[in-house]
Order: C-alpha cells, then sequence, then structure tokens
C-alpha cells in the first residue's frame, strides 16, 4: 500500500503520543515564567482578547498602503492570525523507500527519518510559541505578516513605562549615572505596581555597557586603571541598591520556520539596547481549540496520503495568542542607540 497512514507510527495515536511527549520534555524558557501556556476551549479567544481588551491598539496594513490603526479590522482576523500550521511532504521517492524496504531495519530507518522530520514541525510551533512570547514581553507586540497584510498589535505598555536616553546621554557614556537611571525606572514601576519587578532582562551588549561603566567599577572595588568590571561585580553593586537581579538574554535572535509562510525568517526578539523590567501575572498565552485536534487546545499532528501526485502530508496544526493582562508590569528602556 502506498503512503504512510497504514503504518502505526503514522497513525492517530502514535502521532498523538509524539506531541505529548515534545510537551512533555520541553525545556522551560524565559517567556514560559512569565507567560505560562494555559489551554482554552473558546473557539474565539483570540476575538475577545483583541476586542476586550483596553489596552490593545492594532494597526493593520495591506500590501504597500499606509498602515491604519483599526482594531476591529483586527479582530475580524483574529481565526487566521492565531492560527498556525507547518507540513512536511514526504515525496513519491520517499514513500517508495519505505514501501519497498528490503529489510524490517531499512524499513525502520525510513520509518524514523520521517518521523524526525515530523518532531521537527511540532519542535518548530514551540519554538515559534516562545517567540511570541518573548516579543510580547520585551517589545509589548504581537506582529503579523502573511498574503500581503501587516498586523501590528500593541500590548499597551503604559506611557510613563517607555523611555528612550538621547544619544550623548546615554549607557555609551561611561560616566552615565547608571545606577541613578535604574533606581528611577524601578521607583517608577513600583508606583505604577505596587512593587518592585521580579527581574530586569538585559542583552548582553547592554549588560557590556554596565561592566565598563566608571560609576559600577569603582563601586566594586576595582583598582585604580582597571577599565572593566565582572559580570558578578555588576550583580552585587545594583544589588546593594535594592535592585533585582538582571537577567542577560544571551541569543537575541532564532531563526524559525514562520507558520504563516513556511519559510525560514530570522527574528529578533529581543533589541539590543532595550532593559525590560518585568514580573510573573504578566499575563498567558493561550492554546485554543483546533479542527485538526477534535476541537482539543494544543498541537495536532497529522498524517494524509494523496493520490494525485503520490505523496504524503504530514502536518501540524495550532491555534495560539499572548493574553497580556496586566502589561503595567512591563518598563522598557532603550539605554543607548545601537
Amino acid at each position: 500500500m502506498a503512503g504512510i497512514t497504514h503504518l502505526d507510527a503514522f497513525q492517530e495515536p502514535t502521532l498523538r503520543g509524539l506531541v505529548d511527549a515534545s510537551v512533555k520534555d520541553k525545556t522551560v524558557t524565559l517567556g514560559d515564567g512569565f507567560l505560562p501556556n494555559v489551554d482554552t476551549y473558546s473557539t474565539k479567544f483570540a476575538y475577545d482578547i483583541i476586542k476586550n481588551n483596553q489596552y490593545i491598539a492594532a494597526m493593520i496594513g495591506y500590501g504597500a498602503e499606509p498602515p491604519v490603526i483599526d482594531r476591529d479590522a483586527v479582530a475580524g482576523m483574529s481565526g487566521e492570525l492565531a492560527k498556525m500550521g507547518l507540513k512536511y511532504i514526504a515525496t513519491e521517492e520517499e514513500l517508495l523507500a519505505l514501501n519497498q524496504a528490503r529489510s524490517a531495519n531499512e524499513k525502520g530507518a525510513t520509518i524514523d527519518a520521517v518521523s524526525t522530520q515530523a518532531l521537527k514541525l511540532v519542535t518548530s510551533i514551540q519554538r515559534r510559541v516562545d517567540v511570541t512570547k518573548m516579543e510580547a514581553i520585551t517589545k509589548g507586540t504581537f506582529v503579523y505578516n502573511k498574503n500581503g497584510v501587516k498586523v501590528n498589535l500593541s500590548f499597551g505598555v503604559p506611557s510613563n513605562h517607555k523611555v528612550a536616553l538621547s544619544p550623548g546621554a546615554d549607557w555609551s557614556v561611561v560616566s552615565r549615572d547608571v545606577i541613578g537611571d535604574l533606581l528611577a525606572w524601578a521607583d517608577t514601576y513600583e508606583t505604577t505596581t505596587g512593587r518592585l519587578p521580579e527581574t530586569i532582562l538585559i542583552s548582553r551588549q547592554a549588560f557590556a555597557k554596565l561592566t565598563k561603566n566608571t560609576q559600577i567599577i569603582v563601586e566594586a572595588g576595582r583598582p585604580t586603571g582597571v577599565t572593566r568590571a565582572s559580570e558578578e561585580d555588576v550583580h552585587a553593586v545594583l544589588g546593594s541598591y535594592g535592585l533585582p537581579r538582571m537577567t542577560i538574554v544571551g541569543d537575541r535572535k532564532v531563526t524559525v520556520m514562520s507558520p504563516y509562510t513556511g519559510l525560514a525568517e530570522t527574528i529578533e526578539f529581543m533589541p539590543e539596547a532595550r532593559v525590560v523590567f518585568v514580573s510573573q501575572g504578566l499575563g498567558e498565552f493561550l492554546y485554543g481549540p483546533t479542527v485538526e485536534n477534535n476541537f482539543e487546545p494544543g498541537i495536532a499532528l497529522t498524517a494524509k496520503d494523496l493520490d494525485e501526485p503520490i505523496m504524503s502530508v504530514i502536518r501540524v496544526a495550532a491555534t495560539g495568542f499572548p493574553a497580556i493582562k496586566s502589561p503595567e508590569l512591563l518598563f522598557h528602556a532603550d539605554v543607548y542607540t545601537p
């Protein structure tokens, strides 16, 4: 029999088990800590997020047309925005190799190879969700670009929680009072939220500015003539002022398969010069139901055989959307010009 769906490895129970194992084994990421996954059975959860969240502003543009603010238009597209899907096509040549294998070992190796591609689809969706979470945290936005439609959703970080230092008076100046900056921003955060941030996210490049700051070098007790403090020196000095420990985001970019186009794309999810104050309670990432998953929330992996042309398609599908419920728990500061 041509195809793969007659094989146990590509029938629903096995594919479901593959997804469940991938979800169970997934490493907890930074974004998971602030936007944990939550299942919802609502079929219009993304619509509700966009329409009912008083903080959200939506910007939508078609092709080369100037973008316009239109939350109603974006809400009407919510099902498309939340949908994520990727597929792997097993070609006729691969199917021949599978169905004309000369031994059980050869057949097993081919099945394993195709199963590995199926697992890559699942992990690609998970990675995309991770990127979406980090963009929501570090940029306060959700971005969509497909079929000539560009959508940029702002989750409503308060205006007094957005700061941009001017060139010549920023962290590129080694004598800048960076401690004063951080204390002032922490005070604003505490005034707005009633608590200090749990952590401060910072890129490796921005943290390097702190290690060269003369104020920190002196307060760390480094010998005269030393022009750089250590990472622990920086943490110790800032901690002595009651500031939360910084979390260095080493990899700010990731290459993922787009669930909208299927093409690889490199996304910068953490701006180089941005410092982000954040706390738990920010919100959630909602996984909604899909037809492919029997109207259950989560990631669905399915296989289908086609006759013309002869091929088998393995497809992963999910619907998901970040729900930022307390945008005041974010504070963004652009501390220099890259």
